[in-house]
């Protein structure tokens, strides 16, 4: 495996795109890692059922596991054909739509093939989505959500999409030309949304931005999202889940809020606290 900075974690011969958080966000044999994922899933109630699109945090398991286990577990008894999971940056690159160059993202526990013929329509449809490995080769906010693909959705063909600081027209036209592609694929897509809520100084705080903010997200409250994410809160993935609630793809879905913790019981005095979330939409 090649060492540079910009190729951990990537098989180049294979074009596979390697776990870059196994063995510190969740563990790196299979048999571990399966066994955790199954006793998450176990631990939380299943939801209402048939969740076409999530909103699934990327902490460690330790830390939202439970939670991330509660918007899978929405998502039974449908069969997925097509899982698209979209991610915000979490470092500074140029604005831009990324997907990757990797043919398969792979997990302890599962290989997901990326659909490269509906990645080459996607890439081509807009300047602003670029196919570029970098921006997945240090980013683990999709690589958490397959840990529960892995789970339930073994075999689904895989849309891995890094968003980074994009406006709203371009992210309307993203979801907009998804809709369009998938066509009749969109009865066995299911569409994940990764990412965190609030960060605060104090569990109270953090609970309360967070709690607002999914009360918008249910609700529908366009404005509400747009002024959590003008203050000083994280909520990494806004604009993503903003754009998903203004599609087509959203029409008739309702919105469930399925957990709402926080890393208050795993952080010491002082240190941030993150709000996650787990949301499940379904008609």
């Amino acid at each position: 495996m090649n060492s540079s900075p910009h190729r951990i974690g990537l098989h180049l011969a294979k074009k596979t795109r390697d776990p870059i958080v196994a063995g510190l966000f969740y563990p790196a044999t299979r048999s571990e890692l399966a066994d955790k994922i199954h006793s998450l899933i176990r631990s939380v109630p299943v939801g209402p059922g048939r969740s076409a699109a999530l909103i699934s945090p990327h902490g460690s398991l330790d830390y939202s596991g439970a939670v991330a286990a509660a918007a899978w577990n929405s998502v039974h008894p449908r069969n997925i054909g097509t899982l698209v999971v979209l991610s915000p940056s979490h470092r500074a690159y140029e604005q831009g739509i990324f997907l990757p160059e990797s043919r398969v993202f792979s997990i302890p526990t599962a290989d997901f093939n990326v659909d490269r013929p509906l990645l080459r329509e996607l890439r081509h449809s807009t300047t602003n989505i670029i196919e570029n490995d970098i921006p997945h080769l240090e980013d683990h906010g999709i690589e958490m959500q397959l840990l529960f693909a892995a789970h339930l959705c073994p075999e689904a063909s895989l849309l891995p999409i890094i968003v980074s600081n994009m406006d709203a027209e371009s992210l309307d036209s993203l979801f907009s030309n998804l809709h369009f592609m998938l066509g009749d694929r969109i009865a066995s897509t299911l569409f994940v949304m990764s990412s965190n809520m609030a960060v605060e100084s104090d569990e109270t705080s953090c609970r309360a931005a967070t709690s607002r903010f999914l009360q918008c997200v249910v609700e529908r409250d366009l404005e509400g999202l747009s002024a959590a994410r003008k203050e000083d809160h994280s909520f990494c993935g806004a604009s993503i889940i903003a754009a998903y609630l203004r599609s087509n793809l959203s029409s008739a879905m309702d919105g469930r809020i399925l957990a709402a913790p926080c890393s208050s019981p795993f952080t010491e005095i002082g240190d941030p606290v993150v709000g996650y979330g787990a949301v499940g939409f379904s008609r």
